[in-house]
């Protein structure tokens, strides 16, 4: 028997002496709803429902399906715990519906570079240049490098910042990105690889502001061209780097004409492209991998732990890493100079 509101009412008249027909009545609803409250009272004493024995009825009905649904389209990295707890129900049954029912799957946000129209245009151009620079070149000549601040605190978790996605939209530009706006505290690190070796790290003190001659001196003369010089012994190798302003001065253009011909310019290497250089898509990320979780008590700690991990860094992992730049510009040439990761 269906639960009724009107159970207390039906009890206090029937208990006054009131016959089912003048209870109906009285309270406008059907007589065989007085009637089977009344058959309740004069068997138990009282209308008090009784608890149903069994298994429980399942909340993952259509509706509660319909409701989930709604709201993972209105807003796809809600969280499912909050969702449970909105909707009154367990977080399991919440799980339950979303894989098997709607058969969406949680994905880790994607990372990488903000693009304007501009820049994407700008990428796109280039990355075609860099493709015929490279018929004629060889990708392996190239020393590609970076700068990269480390701290001595772990890196944050970001496992739990996720969203909900069928199969193909995983795949998709529905698929959001992570800006990583985060500035750490310790040390810089300036790098680089080829396919067949790697340059030393070259630590920069946080109080230590990188301009034209700071770079110059301390990270092309003192230690980028005596290994160039060891490594290629007088061989052919073209130099990649990014134009932050000590890059790209009059002077420090003037020591890469002089000591680094035919190094990237600025017609030819993109800027906002850490894709496609290996140094950011790959290399930094498994130096990061080799110390994470990790705690230093001071920078100098820092620097051991990174100068051990890099050099476990070996060729073959270099050469793997160098082969996919080709790849990826061709992933950017498709992909029309947007994030093209998704394409790989």
């Amino acid at each position: 028997m269906k639960s009724s509101p009107h159970r207390p009412s039906i009890e206090l008249l029937f208990k006054r002496g009131l016959g089912s027909a003048e209870i109906a009545r009285r309270l406008q609803i059907s007589s065989s709803t007085v009637r089977n409250v009344v058959a309740a009272i004069k068997k138990r004493g009282d209308a008090s429902e009784v608890k149903k024995s069994g298994r429980p009825r399942s909340v993952n009905t259509r509706n509660t399906r319909a409701i989930i649904k709604k709201r993972i389209i209105r807003n796809d990295g809600l969280s499912l715990n909050r969702m449970a707890s909105q909707l009154g129900i367990a977080r399991s049954t919440v799980q339950s519906i979303v894989k098997n029912d709607l058969k969406l799957k949680s994905y880790k946000l994607r990372r990488g570079q903000y693009l304007s129209d501009k820049s994407k245009a700008m990428r796109l151009e280039k990355c075609r240049k860099l493709l015929q620079h490279f018929q004629v070149r060889r990708v392996s000549d190239v020393i590609w490098t970076d700068e990269k601040i480390f701290t001595i605190e772990p890196l944050p978790n970001r496992q739990n910042q996720r969203q909900l996605l069928s199969k193909d939209d995983s795949m998709s530009p529905k698929r959001r990105l992570a800006h990583n706006r985060l500035f750490p505290k310790s040390v810089m690190v300036w790098a680089g690889i080829t396919a067949t070796g790697k340059t030393p790290l070259v630590f920069i003190e946080r109080n230590v502001k990188i301009n034209s001659e700071v770079y110059q001196k301390i990270v092309l003369m003192d230690n980028l061209l005596p290994w160039v010089t060891q490594h290629f012994a007088g061989g052919p190798f073209i130099l990649q780097q990014d134009w932050a302003p000590s890059h790209g001065s009059r002077s420090t253009l003037a020591v890469l004409e002089a000591h680094f011909p035919g190094f990237l310019d600025k017609n030819l290497w993109p800027a906002s492209s850490p894709d496609l250089n290996p140094m950011d898509f790959s290399v930094w990320g498994m130096l990061e991998g080799k110390i994470a979780g990790k705690v230093f008590a001071t920078v100098d700690d820092l620097k051991a732990a990174l100068e051990v991990a890099w050099a476990s860094i070996d060729d073959g992992y270099l050469r793997r890493t160098v082969n996919l730049v080709k790849k990826r510009l061709r992933a950017c040439v498709k992909a029309r100079g947007s994030n093209f990761e998704i394409l790989l």
